[in-house]
């Protein structure tokens, strides 16, 4: 029995003290923020239903950043109010592989040609499955010349064991293979304002802060772009392409860098989140790819009252020891990784600004 209420973008709800909230609003018939899997299979690492508090106490369970808190953790403690931006509705279709390119060492690019448009904002993701392999959060971008036709989507994929599709997405995403894709889920998406964005990604994180990018730069011409891509290995650094694209449109505020070993200069050490630049409330910025560092990032624009989206990067749960990086993510700092170098491509050192360390 409902013991108090909730307001959800301007829409009173009752509820009960104890429920999550995401499990308040779905009761109330309230299409609620998710990525859409039934029940919740990424234990609050996704960062798809956070949503803000405008008012009142919750027992937030750890997620708060900012004012924002994640709905399926969030538990209900009395009387508060929420909202979060309309999202595109979800829709499923079918896709058909048309190419698996190698993009660096361990990163691939997967095409696929759609039956049916999934319109999708710069950020969100997908699930996707073929045969019998289980759904996988994916995250739609363009090809790295900033094009993309309007039947296909384009994945970046790492290669490896332990990734959303281990070490051998060959044997997966053969040509000619069909898909099933369901979304798009998520809220951390682009959304239109003034203000600086800052983009910061590691690795296939890329995908996301990429597509942000060309939407940003192409429909918000006016705001500027500030943008921070990382890899362990520099030669997973797969974006330059994307870098020259950037750069002929007029974006200087870019670096790259790289942890696990020193690139020719112009390198300089740091972290990712060591890269960002001073900010200020006026900023927006978004973060994708690995979890340590999307809240590291997260972590540093609350606390510059920047406005923020997480869009963390997990293999399934099944897959991943979840309840120890539940704990990484929301309860300790990030660990101290190894030096990490600062480096534009050397062929266009000429017109992007090299950001210092801090």
């Amino acid at each position: 029995m409902a013991d108090t209420d909730l307001i959800i973008n301007g829409t009173r709800i009752p509820a009960r003290r104890g429920d999550t909230i995401l499990a308040a609003g779905e009761a109330a018939g309230l299409r609620m923020p998710k990525d859409g899997s039934a029940p919740c299979a990424h234990d609050a690492l996704c960062e798809s239903c956070r949503i803000r508090l405008e008012s009142g106490e919750v027992d937030d369970n750890g997620s708060r950043i900012g004012a924002s808190v994640l709905a399926c953790r969030t538990k209900v403690t009395g009387e508060a109010a929420f909202s979060f931006q309309p999202f595109p509705r979800e829709m499923k279709t079918s896709a058909e592989v048309i190419e698996l390119r190698s993009l660096a060492p361990e990163i691939v690019e997967l095409v696929v040609r759609i039956d049916k448009p999934i319109p999708y904002l710069p950020g969100q993701h997908v699930l996707v499955s073929v045969g019998k392999w289980p759904a996988r959060r994916l995250t739609p971008t363009l090809s790295l010349d900033g094009l993309r036709e309007l039947d296909t989507l384009h994945f970046h994929i790492r290669r490896r064991a332990d990734g959303v599709v281990g070490g051998n997405p060959e044997r997966l995403f053969m040509p000619g293979a069909r898909l099933k894709i369901s979304g798009p889920y998520g809220q951390s998406f682009l959304r239109h304002g003034d203000g600086r964005i800052v983009l910061v990604s590691s690795g296939t994180g890329f995908a996301a802060i990429w597509s942000m990018a060309v939407a940003a730069r192409l429909g918000q011409p006016h705001r500027p772009l500030h943008i921070v891509a990382s890899a362990h290995d520099p030669r997973q650094l797969y974006m330059r392409p994307a870098v020259e694209w950037l750069a002929r449109q007029g974006v200087s505020e870019i670096t790259l860098t790289a942890s696990g070993a020193h690139p020719l200069p112009p390198a300089r050490g740091g972290r990712a989140v060591q890269h960002l630049p001073g900010l200020a409330p006026s900023d927006t910025v978004y973060a994708a790819g690995h979890p340590d560092m999307v809240r590291a990032v997260m972590d540093v624009a609350a606390r510059a009252k920047a406005i923020t989206y997480g869009i963390p990067h997990v293999p399934a749960a099944q897959e991943t020891g979840m309840v120890e990086k539940i704990a990484r993510f929301f309860g300790r700092e990030p660990k101290q990784a190894q030096t990490v170098v600062a480096t534009p491509v050397d062929a266009l050192a000429s017109n992007i600004r090299r950001i210092g360390p801090g």
